[in-house]
């Protein structure tokens, strides 16, 4: 008696990884990436399910991340967030609400990061607005090395981000001070930026404890 099973990280789609990271009974993994009933699993040998596990634990282990900023599923041809600078304020409420159990809405992070693209010229293009409607099932089929390209991508640029809004904040605090010993009061910007570099933070935290360190391809 035997299993099909994928041989490679890249045989694997977001569907299975999200099975895969957040189930631990081994008949329902199997039975999430082989597409074979939870009950015919149940009637076959123990040693079977379990080499099948454990092969699977093994493809997790080689993970491989492959970012494209231009991608197609389903016939829809998306891109990835091509200005972080507007990233609106739905997307982030709603990107940090998937993070806090991050492998039961994967899919739906992804449908944040990617949107249809509306125009398109060369590498350039520019992506249809977040509306918090978006088919965020197309985005179970996506390819494994790709969601971890695209979490990698996502936790650098980021980090990047953070940095930023950190010389940012510093440079408004100044201000701020140079304003109240001259009398002219203080500037509203800065609790306001002190409170996105908080939410980044736990982000980051949320993202580095929910995914596999990852490397490029």
């Amino acid at each position: 008696m035997e299993l099909r099973l994928p041989a490679h990280y890249a045989d694997l789609t977001l569907r299975h990884l999200m099975a895969l990271e957040s189930d631990t009974d081994p008949v329902k993994r199997v039975s999430a990436v082989t597409g074979v009933p939870y009950d015919k699993l149940r009637t076959m040998p123990r040693v079977l399910i379990t080499e099948a596990d454990a092969h699977l634990t093994n493809l997790l282990q080689k993970e491989q991340a492959q970012h494209r900023p231009i991608i197609e599923l389903g016939g829809v041809t998306y891109g990835f967030i091509p200005n972080w600078e507007e990233f609106s304020t739905g997307e982030w409420i709603d990107m940090e609400d998937y993070t806090k159990d991050f492998w039961r809405n994967a899919h739906k992070a992804m449908s944040v990061l990617y949107r249809p693209i509306e125009r398109r010229w060369g590498d350039k293009y520019t992506i249809a607005p977040y509306t918090a409607k978006e088919d965020a099932e197309a985005f179970l089929e996506m390819p494994a090395p790709l969601v971890s390209g695209a979490l990698l991508f996502f936790w650098t640029t980021e980090r990047e981000l953070l940095t930023t809004l950190q010389s940012s904040l510093i440079q408004t605090t100044r201000e701020a001070m140079r304003l109240l010993r001259s009398g002219d009061g203080t500037r509203s910007s800065s609790p306001w930026l002190g409170k996105i570099i908080s939410r980044w933070m736990r982000l980051r935290l949320r993202l580095s404890a929910t995914s596999s360190p990852t490397s490029h391809s």
